[in-house]
């Protein structure tokens, strides 16, 4: 006859494994229903309208780019503040106040306004049937004279510019020209 002990360590063997079992599947079937869901999730808002316009690139410009990212004005006054407080609580009278906020409001202006550029940028002149189009965009190692090129027009004027490589439409990726095979 089995001893109690036996049985009940192998029971409990039994139940751990399947336990075991159980969380490797449902950890399997939730990362594979992630990665599945990523793979057909839309790149756009639904019922979002888009219009574009085709063309070729006939001319390419390396120029700098300014991004305005950051609000030099708004970052100013931050800086000024700032400054004001710090200058107060170090000198505690009026005139550390205002040199603080001075150096504060040009510390945070020019500090804004300097990552606010970027050298990699390109001037594209796209050959459509409406007409030459300039295009400023950050530059991508895609460009390239006689590229065939779709610019889909986006919120606020701006546009992202697809070019076709090796028969499929492929989003101009940021890039920097030192980085571009010859």
């Amino acid at each position: 006859m089995p001893n109690c002990n036996q049985i009940t360590e192998r029971d409990s063997k039994r139940a751990t494994d399947r336990v075991k079992g159980t969380t490797l599947a449902l950890a399997l079937a939730l990362t594979a229903s992630l990665v599945v869901s990523g793979c057909t999730n839309p790149t756009s808002t639904a019922g979002r309208v888009s219009y574009f316009t085709e063309g070729v690139i006939t001319d390419i410009e390396h120029i700098s780019l300014d991004l305005d990212h950051y609000d030099t004005k708004s970052n100013a006054a931050l800086g000024a503040a700032i400054g004001a407080g710090a200058g107060q609580i170090i000198g505690d009278n009026t005139e550390s106040t205002l040199i603080g906020a001075g150096i504060g409001a040009i510390v945070a202006g020019a500090s804004s306004a300097f990552m606010n550029r970027t050298d990699d940028g390109a001037r594209l002149t796209v050959n459509t049937n409406q007409g030459l189009i300039l295009v400023d965009q950050p530059f991508s190692c895609n460009f390239k004279k006689g590229a065939r090129v779709r610019m889909i027009n986006q919120d606020n004027n701006n546009v992202q510019v697809q070019v076709l490589v090796n028969g499929s439409w492929r989003t101009a990726e940021k890039g920097s020209p030192k980085d571009c095979p010859l």
